[in-house]
């Protein structure tokens, strides 16, 4: 789906859906990506449940849905869509959906969350966070980031984190997304911390959490291989997934002081033996290994 900030000004969208059969699925698919929609989703109509979606998708009628600006340019994809969806009798249905709404209408659903001693993810268009101290606040903005605290590979992170106490430790968030956990260490007292996204659009969303919560953060816009190669840390931060975190550790391990740990989440449960055996192999431990909804983090240490 488009998202607010990939257009000039204000733009609304036409949002086209065309019920297909399953063996239809790809092709129309393909056909909506050829003419350069403003973006597409689709569903197979096939059951879906957690990891794969934080909400279980029953089955149903598969469908391809795009989304067509509104402006001059309309009329003729109208026309396209409907001659193409009579050659191949696909069900078409249309529905306005307004820019205004991809801003903001998923704020409705994201509250406070509250973290074990007295910590709380709080949103920052929250006025009424509750009974949480502010020194105990982490005051997040996600937009377009990862890390909200409401997935569990995240919620499992940030009790992990207080867990450790990173009090005067030095601490490393590699793949940083939202600074969700950046944030929370900074605000347990850790001592230096370091903060890397390479994604630009969730390095500008960090920094602006960064600067909300008035947190002591270094940024790196960039990868591991951005940090200085001499810096060591005592606590390093991995919400990614197995396919990143496998090879980045043998890279990780050199900034891991003696002694270090390394909590590393984003792991789908089946593949928690193959991280475990990287990390095995390279002569440091799993301590533990936690799972909640077909996902997995692990503690690692040094």
């Amino acid at each position: 789906m488009p998202w607010a900030g990939n257009v000039l000004g204000p733009l609304d969208y036409m949002a086209v859906t065309c019920h297909v059969p399953a063996a239809d699925l790809d092709e129309a698919v393909a056909i909506f990506l050829s003419w350069g929609t403003g973006g597409v989703e689709w569903e197979d109509g096939q059951l879906a449940v957690a990891p794969y979606t934080d909400i279980p998708l029953l089955p149903g009628q598969p469908f391809v849905r795009a989304y067509f600006p509104l402006d001059e340019s309309w009329p003729e994809s109208q026309s396209r869509v409907e001659a193409e969806a009579r050659q191949r009798g696909w069900a078409v249905d249309y529905r306005e959906v307004f820019t205004q709404d991809w801003e903001n209408s998923w704020k409705q659903y994201y509250h406070t969350i509250l973290l074990p001693e007295g910590y709380a993810v709080v949103p920052a268009w929250n006025e009424e966070p509750g009974p949480v101290a502010q020194d105990r606040q982490i005051i997040l903005d996600p937009a377009q980031a990862f890390g909200t605290g409401t997935h569990p590979t995240t919620l499992m992170c940030l009790e992990q984190i207080i867990a450790e106490n990173p009090r005067g430790r030095r601490v490393l968030d590699l793949g940083a997304g939202s600074g969700i956990l950046a944030i929370l260490a900074a605000r347990m007292g850790a001592g230096r911390i370091v903060a890397v996204e390479p994604d630009p659009v969730a390095f500008r969303v960090l920094a602006d959490n960064v600067l909300r919560n008035g947190s002591a953060i270094d940024l790196v816009l960039g990868t591991l291989s951005d940090v200085r190669g001499d810096e060591v840390f005592d606590l390093a931060l991995l919400n990614l997934i197995a396919d990143i975190i496998i090879p980045e550790w043998p890279h990780l391990l050199p900034h891991l002081a003696p002694g270090g740990r390394a909590i590393l989440s984003g792991i789908l449960s089946e593949r928690t033996q193959a991280v475990a055996d990287t990390v095995e192999r390279s002569g440091a431990h799993v301590e533990t290994v936690t799972n909640a909804q077909g996902w997995a983090m692990m503690v690692v240490a040094r």
